[in-house]
């Protein structure tokens, strides 16, 4: 089975049906569909895992599978890491 048939099912991200057509997404729309898209890559590439073991797979797909979820993992922390810094900052501000 190949990374793309795995990752079919994968959701991307997509606008809610409440945020206006003129502003776009909201921001929490935006990051709930990024988790979303991280949690389906470590799926598919648990599923990767379980086709490299059972031989179905070649661990050279495997390991791609593994490393695409393991940076999308990354790059969301950062994401969070720095809206965490910056909720700081406004907080520190005096009014």
């Amino acid at each position: 089975m190949k990374i793309s048939q795995l990752t079919s099912g994968a959701s991307a991200l997509q606008p809610s049906d409440t945020a206006s057509p003129l502003s776009g997404p909201s921001f929490e729309d935006r990051f709930k569909g990024a988790v979303a898209e991280v949690n389906a890559k470590q799926q598919v590439a648990d599923g990767a895992v379980e086709q490299v073991v059972a031989g179905k797979m070649g661990i050279h797909e495997g390991m791609l599978a593994l490393q695409e979820a393991d940076i999308s993992m990354k790059a969301l922390l950062q994401v969070r890491n720095k809206v965490i810094s910056a909720y700081n900052d406004v907080m520190k501000m005096q009014v």
